[in-house]
């Protein structure tokens, strides 16, 4: 390999790292730091990542990624409890704007099928700024962040047939109508041969494979369905995001979604980056420059007009006046699929028209703006509203998000042993609510069939443990038998929560683990055993209850104090 080549991949990365890490202490999302890290390196400025088709692949892999975990999450049932918000406002929302903004660009004479585009394009939010800014500022249970979500959910699954759209215009310019034809009934069988697959095939395939306990083996093995469902649809003619969507959907109906989505997660990370790398470099500086008033109206239009349209549409769907302007500064701004589609329309050269890089500079800067509308979005309502204080709910809305979305308040129990399972028993006696997280997927299955709140996943991944809620739970319990494993958990859970009580039920000892606090409480099973088996016997053999209490009390509190000093040592 080039020495030259290899000192531009090192300055990318420092670069792209350095630029990462500032937006995160400015708290902005790093997809910021992506566009710019595009724009610095790309062609147009410092030229040390030329356009590639290698780079291109490795950006589309991140689109086919993003659209496998989106279909994870979906379920119909889910789709079904909701309706009213997904399927109404956010359906009315997707046709109203992209209706709109349509009928501006044909007054523009841009041509039907990229006005279609476009305007679907502009209709797009970004779901990975909006929910990562609102979680992060607790508002997801809030109205508007339960409007905002609802209304993403509907925009990701419409950004499908925009790309199936993009897909087949990709074909020969004189495609028939026959052809046409012949594409969407080759579409629909697709449709059904991933559809049986997945629902029939894959579960039985990823049994196997979880009963094999390997990480790596199941991780490639999501990698490999992911990707090969891409390629099927592909085959077809058709989109690779519409495969790959089809085959999380399906998948997201089994146990293992937890899993799979804390799994596939850091590699859809990684190529979304270099996806939106990629958009940055797209991005021609000159038009800053040369068109700057085209970009400040496709700005406006993006954050203004759509986010008054949002605002009258939220209206009307009945919610307040502060809940409906804070869903739409939520969502005033540009989204990823909304750059995929016009990033998409630039590389195919399907149109050579002078509105592309307006719009593309204008989305991008609109999402540039979006966290800091984000973090202010209540300051702004009230601010608009002309009042210090209004009328919102900020209640919960009820929408299910499926195995542990409703969880607040409950125990979370790492491994659900025969043990775990008659705590969880009488936990629930009491009204305590628990879900358990295990690795073992025939156990996982057995439970969740006789009803038990089970998920499937690695309680040691951060990603289950945030599936899981734990931020809403009250305590955890680690009841893994290798201390190894357990104490992987316990970081985790410090980590991510460094507060919760922690409760740990050990066979094996936890040696001088240093995470070991005060809220932290260890049952060794060896030791209450032996415990509990003396004081029958002390009982049975005539020994006052007062002085058998009192010794065992002695006994339990040296031998834990020793614990907490220099580390249980039991045999197992």
């Amino acid at each position: 390999m080039d020495h030259s080549v290899v000192v531009n991949i090192l300055i990318l990365m420092t670069g792209t790292t350095a630029l990462v890490a500032v937006c995160h202490r400015s708290g902005l999302s790093s997809i910021v730091g992506y566009l710019f890290s595009g724009l610095l390196f790309g062609p147009y400025w410092l030229g040390l990542l030329p356009t590639s088709e290698s780079i291109q692949l490795l950006a589309e892999v991140g689109i086919v990624l993003l659209m496998f975990t989106i279909g994870l999450e979906f379920s119909l049932p889910r789709l079904i409890a909701s309706r009213r918000l997904v399927l109404g406002l956010g359906g009315a929302q997707v046709i109203l704007v992209t209706l709109l903004f349509l009928f501006l660009l044909l007054l523009d004479d841009v041509p039907v099928l990229l006005a279609i585009m476009l305007g679907g394009a502009f209709a797009m939010s970004s779901t990975a700024i909006t929910l990562k800014q609102l979680g992060e500022q607790g508002e997801l249970g809030m109205a508007h962040g339960q409007v905002a979500t609802g209304i993403l959910l509907f925009q990701d699954l419409a950004a499908i047939p925009f790309l199936v759209l993009l897909s087949l215009s990709g074909n020969e310019a004189g495609t028939s109508a026959g052809e046409l034809w012949q594409s969407i009934a080759l579409a629909l069988l697709v449709f059904v041969v991933l559809a049986v697959t997945g629902r029939y095939l894959l579960p039985g395939v990823l049994h196997w494979v979880a009963e094999r306990h390997s990480l790596e083996l199941f991780m490639l093995t999501v990698l490999a369905l992911a990707l090969g469902a891409a390629s099927v649809s592909m085959l077809a003619g058709l989109s690779a995001t519409l495969g790959a969507f089809m085959a999380g959907m399906m998948l997201g109906e089994t146990h293992f979604r937890h899993q799979i989505e804390a799994d596939i997660r850091p590699f859809r990370d990684l190529m979304l980056g270099i996806f939106f790398i990629s958009v940055g470099m797209q991005l021609d500086p000159a038009i800053l420059v040369n068109a700057p008033l085209a970009i400040a109206l496709v700005v406006l239009a993006v954050m203004v007009l759509k986010g008054l349209v949002m605002y009258i549409l939220i209206r009307l769907w009945g919610y307040e006046e502060l809940d409906a302007a804070r869903s739409a500064l939520s969502l005033a701004q540009g989204g990823e699929f909304g750059l995929l589609l016009v990033a998409q329309v630039i590389t195919l050269s399907l149109f050579d028209s002078p509105v592309l890089q307006p719009v593309l500079a204008g989305l991008i800067i609109s999402m540039l703006l979006a966290p800091v509308v984000l973090r202010l979005n209540g300051r702004l309502a009230h601010w608009l509203a002309g009042r210090e204080s209004g009328k919102g709910s900020g209640d919960l809305l009820v929408i299910d998000e499926g195995d542990a979305g409703d969880y607040k308040d409950h125990i979370i129990i790492c491994g659900y042993t025969s043990v775990a399972q008659g705590v969880s028993r009488i936990l629930q006696e009491s009204n305590i609510e628990v879900l358990g997280i295990d690795h073992n997927p025939g156990l996982v299955r057995a439970l969740r069939e006789q009803g038990n709140a089970v998920l499937y996943g690695d309680a040691a991944n951060a990603t289950v443990l945030e599936l899981a809620h734990i931020e809403r739970a009250r305590a955890v319990v680690i009841m893994i038998d290798s201390a190894e494993k357990g104490r992987r958990v316990l970081a985790q859970v410090r980590r991510l929560q460094p507060a919760l009580p922690v409760v740990i039920y050990s066979r094996h000892g936890w040696g001088d683990c240093e995470l070991l606090e005060d809220n932290v409480i260890v049952f060794d099973s060896v030791l209450e055993s032996a415990l509990m088996l003396a004081r029958q016997i002390m009982v049975a053999g005539g020994v006052d209850t007062a002085q058998t209490d009192r010794v065992i009390n002695l006994v339990r509190a040296n031998d834990y104090n020793e614990l907490r000093s220099n580390g249980m040592k039991t045999d197992s």
